[in-house]
């Protein structure tokens, strides 16, 4: 009984030993730990320690994606600004082009904000001559039948015009072009009708913006579009606060890839206060300008009689 008893002893500390290898150093049920002798178990905790992954060092990590973060917001703005700078070289293209040809025809159509109504969309006729600088409207949509000529140089400086619908049977009239009731649906004056207007307005504001070199949110370019079936690149420039652009938050503009033109551009506002914050797509109500040229002819021979009032084509009286 004496032998059993001592065997039984020595088969505890064995079963004990061995549970200390799969729960080490943990409290038994009285409240002392494992026997000294069960060293073993302390050095399993140590080899699991070493295994176990080493916790991340959240600063560096940190600091690493700002660095990524930092290095793809500078790539991005050089991107835009390379192809801002890109629209620029191709408005002056335009511009160097449009001082060759002499006088041009199309179809104008533009929308603009005018003090704080967004106007109807308004279509007339243009006729363009280069120098002196003449133009000749007649309107198809919005106050259809009115007429108006602008001849530099001439006339005083006034423009001659009537009015559409029953009052095209009233006399003409003489304006200045700047004058309120010339502006009355207008944001620019007859004197800037046409490509070289437009052109050189994207011209100043731009080239600020590439000496700025800053403000930009993005400017993007998409080839292969067109615009009354011709080859066109869209650019679509944004700004990033309204102090660095006060009046515009966004323009799209088609330069067309044969000569460099703006044939096509819309124009866009920053939100009023309290007033479309929420709105998903803001330029639904932010369009402050929008024009178009279409069936542009380049090489339509035009006469002085084209800007001569008494034209038996006009109704002038």
């Amino acid at each position: 009984m004496k032998f059993i008893g001592t065997l039984l002893v020595g088969l505890a500390s064995l079963i004990a030993c061995g549970v200390g290898r799969l729960f080490p150093s943990n409290p038994t049920s009285s409240g002392t730990t494992q026997s000294a002798t069960c060293v073993e178990p302390q050095q399993v905790v140590t080899r699991r320690i070493e295994f176990d992954p080493e916790p991340a060092n959240s600063a560096n990590d940190t600091q690493s994606d700002h660095a990524i973060a930092s290095d793809a917001g500078q790539t991005e703005d050089s991107e835009s600004l390379a192809t801002l700078k890109r629209k620029v070289d191709l408005l002056e293209q335009g511009e160097k082009f449009l001082a060759g040809v002499d006088c041009y025809t199309a179809t104008l159509a533009k929308q603009e904000m005018v003090g704080t109504e967004l106007l109807d969309e308004q279509t007339m006729q243009l006729k363009c001559r280069q120098k002196p600088f003449s133009v000749y409207l007649v309107w198809t949509a919005g106050d259809t039948g009115r007429e108006v000529i602008y001849v530099e140089g001439e006339n005083d400086g006034k423009m001659i015009a009537h009015d559409g619908g029953w009052k095209a049977r009233l006399p003409a009239f003489n304006l200045d072009p700047n004058c309120r009731l010339a502006m009355r649906d207008a944001r620019y004056p007859v004197t800037s009708a046409g490509f070289a207007a437009l052109t050189t307005m994207m011209l100043e504001l731009h080239r600020e913006d590439v000496a700025k070199n800053s403000g930009l949110a993005s400017c993007r370019a998409e080839e292969d579009q067109t615009f009354d079936g011709r080859p066109c690149t869209v650019f679509t420039t944004e700004y990033s606060s309204q102090a660095s652009s006060p009046t515009y938050r966004k323009s799209i503009t088609y330069i067309d890839n044969e000569w460099k033109l703006p044939v096509h551009s819309k124009h866009f506002e920053w939100p009023a206060t309290g007033k479309n914050g929420d709105n998903a797509n803001p330029d639904d109500s932010t369009l402050i300008e929008s024009y178009s040229f279409t069936d542009v002819d380049l090489e339509c021979p035009l006469s002085e009689s084209d800007f001569d009032r008494d034209n038996s084509d006009y109704r002038f009286r």
